[in-house]
């Protein structure tokens, strides 16, 4: 299954009529035209690795949990675009904050560190406790707790970072945090170049606990959603230069892209080019 790491209505703005975007290749410099169903994802990148494992289907994480967050932060980006801001509700906004938080938990390098950390501690936490082994051991069959564990539960040790991803996403503590910030979405209809997208579309400068922490997510060539904390940001960006500023978002998104860049065009192909990270020049 492709699971998209971009989810494809995110992608959906920068198309033109032949319903595809610019793609821009960081690691060789090719840039193609593509669909949003054909980029910006990974053949089983969320998928367990058995039919089932302890009740959950291979593909629920996408099938399931991810097309619910993707289908309700499609409704209040289109909202945020049509400038609507004040008027989500308080269930608008958890569900834009559950969609910025999977976005970065869906990230290729994050789902593998997940999977590869989560099994390994587990193992390790297994290994430690012989005395739960002896309790439950009857003949002997198998020697420790973990051989134990995969037997009665298949798949139950080497899944277990994905049974954790929902549970990371709707992190109560990093959630209500991202929803105290304040709210922003910054037009640049006059600017003569168009914001792009990366294939890490979320960018945060600071973290999360950073007293001027910023977070900006392109939501159109035109459009970027902004939440920002303190006092200092909320007096700058009513004033800044929206060029300049449009600008700066651009060379983030650049700059922080691990494989892809997104546009409406090839316009901007040397500005890419000239941001490119050393390793892919």
């Amino acid at each position: 299954m492709r699971n998209h790491f971009v989810p494809q209505f995110l992608q959906e703005p920068w198309t033109s009529g032949d319903g595809m975007l610019q793609v821009f290749r960081l690691e060789d410099g090719v840039t193609k035209r593509r669909s949003p169903r054909a980029t910006g994802f990974k053949h089983g990148l969320l998928s367990l690795t058995k039919e089932q494992v302890m009740g959950m289907d291979r593909d629920a994480l996408e099938t399931v949990v991810l097309q619910r967050v993707d289908n309700e932060a499609d409704l209040v980006r289109k909202k945020l675009e049509a400038g609507a801001l004040t008027d989500l509700t308080f269930e608008e906004r958890c569900a834009w904050v559950r969609f910025i938080m999977s976005l970065r938990l869906r990230q290729p390098k994050i789902v593998e560190g997940l999977r590869l950390e989560a099994a390994e501690h587990l193992r390790q936490e297994l290994a430690k406790r012989p005395e739960e082994y002896e309790s439950i051991a009857t003949d002997g069959t198998f020697p420790t707790l973990e051989e134990w564990t995969e037997a009665a539960f298949p798949g139950a040790i080497e899944n277990f970072g994905m049974s954790l991803f929902q549970g990371l996403m709707n992190d109560e503590t990093v959630g209500t945090k991202l929803l105290n910030l304040r709210w922003w979405v910054w037009k640049f209809d006059d600017n003569d170049h168009t914001l792009l997208l990366s294939d890490q579309p979320c960018v945060f400068a600071g973290g999360i606990d950073d007293p001027n922490l910023a977070v900006m997510l392109p939501i159109s060539p035109t459009t970027a959603f902004i939440a920002t904390r303190g006092e200092r940001l909320a007096f700058e960006l009513p004033r800044a230069n929206g060029k300049a500023l449009s600008r700066n978002f651009n060379d983030a998104s650049v700059r922080q892209a691990d494989c892809y860049v997104y546009s409406v065009d090839e316009s901007q192909r040397r500005f890419i080019e000239n941001r490119r990270p050393p390793r892919s020049r």
